[in-house]
């Protein structure tokens, strides 16, 4: 790496866990760390802790100067125009937080506030399966069920600055309750939500303890039939959703993240199914459904993405 390079700072926040990162405009990580949110302390002692972080990793690289800005992404809803938070469902006590101006003013670099599935969906297209796209879609299947998108490179944005909310879109009249309303594409969609939806569907079997993601994809794996339909459920929701925003957006690219990696070839293949099967032929017949390609480094380069700051395409396509 050439030693004069302005690098970026990422701090990534979520509802399990929070990291402070360091990376180039290439996508590539030089240092991390990594700590439990515990978002039981509420914002102020989380950004204490992402700024304590932070800066101990500048100072490690040579100071602020070497530092060309910072990427934070972070569950919506939020406008990140202004970079101000507003109440995610899985950062309780985050309610009209001024992120932005206080990383600004705490770390004095130029931070980027990005609601993190816009922010995977731009490293995506700038590092992984939406290279050479120019609508892309990602659905971020895990913790939540949000959705980015980019534009010709440029993250779109709502009014306020807002991203689309698509998990709290109601996708049935009945089932399990998330983003506080029942029957909403997070409910049935989100990795979170297994443990809840395998309750409802089985309430006899699953509602006293509702078995977590992995338990119940070893139990599908190992044949068993509820588990089976429980997984399966989610995938056709996943595949609803794809073909909802596929007739919508009209994009060339939808993107599936963490459900895409634990699940595998089975759970994207009903996706695929359900999703060829409700969405406009034409749609479909374009649009490719494909798991997110950067893996496990996908949340951390979503910070360096958003942290590079001026035009995305820079440095990005072929």
């Amino acid at each position: 790496m050439n030693d004069s390079a302005p690098l970026v700072l990422g701090l990534d926040i979520g509802g399990t866990k929070c990291a402070a990162l360091v990376g180039d405009a290439s996508g590539a990580v030089l240092d991390r760390r990594e700590w439990p949110s515990a978002v039981s302390r509420g914002p102020e002692a989380m950004i204490a802790d992402l700024c304590t972080h932070g800066a101990d990793l500048m100072e490690r690289f040579g100071g602020r100067g070497r530092f060309r800005g910072i990427g934070v992404p972070v569950g919506g809803p939020l406008d990140a125009q202004q970079g101000v938070v507003h109440a995610p469902p899985n950062l309780p006590g985050w309610n009209a937080i001024p992120l932005r101006r206080i990383i600004e003013e705490r770390l004095k670099l130029p931070a980027h506030v990005e609601h993190d599935a816009a922010a995977c969906c731009l490293a995506e297209w700038l590092w992984g399966a939406g290279r050479g796209a120019t609508r892309t879609l990602y659905l971020t299947c895990g913790s939540g069920f949000g959705a980015g998108l980019v534009i010709d490179g440029q993250i779109y944005r709502g009014a306020r600055g807002r991203s689309p909310e698509i998990g709290h879109v109601r996708y049935r009249d009945e089932g399990p309750t998330a983003y506080g309303k029942r029957g909403c594409f997070e409910a049935f969609g989100a990795g979170n939500s297994l443990p809840r939806l395998a309750a409802w569907l089985f309430p006899q079997r699953f509602a006293a303890a509702p078995p977590a993601g992995q338990e119940l994809a070893a139990l599908a794996a190992a044949g068993d039939g509820d588990a089976r339909a429980v997984l399966g459920q989610n995938a056709l929701a996943v595949g609803d959703a794809c073909a909802l925003l596929g007739d919508l957006l009209v994009p060339d690219t939808i993107i599936l993240g963490s459900l895409a990696r634990y699940l595998g070839p089975d759970w994207m293949e009903q996706v695929r199914g359900r999703f060829t099967a409700a969405a406009l032929e034409d749609v479909s017949g374009h649009c490719r459904v494909v798991p997110a390609l950067l893996g496990a480094r996908l949340q951390d380069c979503s910070a360096l993405a958003i942290g590079r700051g001026g035009a995305a395409t820079e440095a990005a396509q072929p």
